[in-house]
């Protein structure tokens, strides 16, 4: 299902004023015209029935007002129901950066797949201009690739809202990932065999490492490690193993690094989020 994600919250009247390219969107790309409705996801996380109130070509704004019941909370008294949930398990891409038309490819899809945050990670054999193309993209002051994550979530729907941090160096990315509070598995997508485990071992054994006395699983962080063209070095491997992340070998044909990280982030989310279907017996 097709959404318009939203900056802003809906004013004291319960409505919307659209400008600027969320406008060109709208009224030139969509084609909305006054009475259609459409689903708009608010800085909540609630999905949003709204109504097209008004399009004025001359301000270039456009303007949405609530359609059926209220979900966001408008000052003046409508209540609020909490906002959606993105469920118990919290995906982040750890992706070694690539060139950059495939880091623009992957951080689209790992929207579109629900990851909370992406983390552009300098890795030894990734190359420096790569790297420096990366550091400028991730800074908050550049929007190229918030565009881009705000066009996949239109169009995949998802409750997430994804989120591209600064670019760090390898060890620092593992640093970042070990300070994070709760409970955690990591895994890192290797194209070597030795050393490594399918995924549902590994998901396995990390479900049961995090979760040792519940049958059913709490919340998680999950993180997901993928190379960039040239893989990860086998120093890397070794650290990221020391830092908690669990060697996996996708049991498939040789995979560009854009490839790996839909493949993988996709094996390994049906692996947790099934968990509870499938049993691995001894």
């Amino acid at each position: 299902m097709r959404q318009f994600v939203s900056g802003a919250g809906l004013d004291k009247d319960g409505c919307l004023r659209v400008g600027g390219d969320d406008f060109r969107y709208l009224a030139t790309v969509l084609r909305l015209e006054e009475g259609d409705m459409l689903h708009v996801r608010l800085p909540s996380g609630v999905l949003q029935p709204m109504t097209v109130a008004r399009v004025d070509g001359r301000s270039r704004t456009l303007t949405l007002s609530l359609a059926g019941d209220a979900a966001d909370a408008v000052p003046g008294g409508l209540s609020a129901p909490p906002a959606v949930s993105a469920g118990r398990f919290r995906f982040h891409l750890f992706q070694l950066v690539p060139k950059p038309p495939k880091m623009d490819l992957i951080i689209r899809q790992a929207a579109e797949c629900g990851v909370s945050s992406i983390i552009p990670v300098a890795g030894e054999f990734c190359q420096k201009g790569n790297v420096e193309s990366a550091a400028k993209k991730s800074s908050p002051s550049d929007g190229r690739w918030q565009k881009v994550i705000t066009g996949a979530l239109g169009q995949s729907g998802s409750p997430v809202r994804t989120e591209v941090l600064p670019c760090r160096d390898f060890d620092g990315a593992l640093s970042f990932w070990k300070d994070l509070p709760g409970a955690r598995m990591a895994f890192v997508l290797y194209e070597r065999g030795e050393g490594t485990l399918p995924v549902h071992r590994a998901v396995a054994g990390e479900l049961g490492r995090c979760f040792p006395l519940k049958s059913s699983p709490g919340n998680a962080d999950i993180a997901v490690m993928v190379g960039a063209e040239g893989g990860i070095s086998p120093s890397e491997i070794a650290r990221a193993g020391e830092a908690g992340f669990v060697p996996v070998h996708l049991q498939t044909n040789i995979l560009r690094c854009e490839t790996a990280a839909l493949y993988g982030l996709a094996a390994l989310q049906d692996a947790v989020m099934e968990s509870d279907i499938w049993k691995l017996s001894e």
